[in-house]
Formats: C-alpha cells, structure tokens, sequence
C-alpha cells in the first residue's frame, strides 16, 4: 500500500517538475522538487520501507538530466542518510526546523554538484552568476519546500486511510504517526 503510494509521488513529481515547472520558470531558478520528498522519506519513514525508493527516484532524475548517470542518486542518497542521522539527534520534522532543513538538503545537492563537476573536470571554474542562482534556489525552497512536504505528508495520511476503509477498517502496523508535528 505504502509503496504505491511512494511510487505514485515519485511519478507525479517527475511529471510535475519536467512539464509544468519548466515552462513557467527557467530551468536553473527552481530547486529541484524531489529534495522535499526525500526529506519526508527520510524523516518520516521507516529506513527499509523507503530507501529503494531513494534511489529509484535519483536513477529517474538521472536518467532525465544531462548530467553524469549516479549524480541525483549519490545526491538523494546522502541527503537520506544525512537526515536520518540528524532526526535521530534533532527535531528535524518539525515545522518550524524544516525550512532550514530543506534549504540545508538544497545547498547539499548544490555543492555534490559542484564537487562532481570539479572531480570530472579539473579545469573547471565556477560561473560568476552561481551565488546568486543557489541563493534563488534556496529562497523558493524555503518559501514552498514546507507546502511540498505537508502536502505529501496529508496525501500519504489520506492514502493511508482511504485503503484502511477499502479494506474493511484492517488496522496496518504501517501507519501514519498522528502527532507528527508538535
């Protein structure tokens, strides 16, 4: 049932991030949309239960980029794993934290990027205009990364008990915690 759900927003946010999001914003403003589920993935979920879905969803992102194959997957991986270790020491799920900690999960993939593009390239020089585009990045993930994030997570919740009721009220042992953010 949760898997399901995982794949169904990994495909609505491929979908949502390549053909809508691109045509009304060029392509280096938005900060790349999948941070905030593999914020909720790491945050909220069990590590076994989701991490194939971590990296499935950094193979489609590297298989839709024009960058080196395992970048978006190295990248979501160790965003996964750095939130985990983090929200097992901090509170990190909480609403008032996780602005800082999606602009954190922005900047992360940024500099992977850049240490990427200097270990293939060792002439490589950093643009003159890349401050101001990761500054731009981290700014619209703070203002939307919490409304993605909610949003999943009220999409999950939803999920979860429209099949709880299909199926007859069967309890799950999977289920959403209710008071995720106190």
């Amino acid at each position: 049932m949760n898997y399901c759900f995982y794949l169904f927003v990994c495909l609505l946010l491929t979908i949502f991030q390549t053909a809508v999001i691109l045509e009304f914003f060029p392509s280096y403003q938005c900060y790349d949309l999948f941070i905030p589920y593999i914020l909720y993935l790491g945050i909220m979920r069990p590590i076994s239960e989701v991490l194939p879905f971590v990296i499935a969803s950094g193979l489609i992102v590297d298989s839709l980029s024009a960058g080196p194959l395992g970048l978006y997957t190295t990248s979501y991986f160790w965003i996964f794993i750095l939130t985990r270790l983090l929200s097992g020491r901090f509170l990190v799920g909480h609403w008032m934290c996780l602005p800082f900690v999606i602009m954190a999960g922005v900047l992360l993939e940024n500099l992977i990027i850049l240490g990427v593009c200097i270990l293939l390239d060792r002439q490589f020089q950093v643009p003159g205009t890349s401050v101001r585009i990761v500054l731009e990045q981290v700014g619209w993930a703070a203002a939307s990364g919490v409304f993605i994030f909610m949003g999943i997570r009220m999409a999950h919740g939803f999920w979860h008990k429209w099949f709880e009721k299909k199926s007859h009220g069967k309890k799950d042992d999977t289920s959403l915690p209710d008071n995720t953010f106190s």
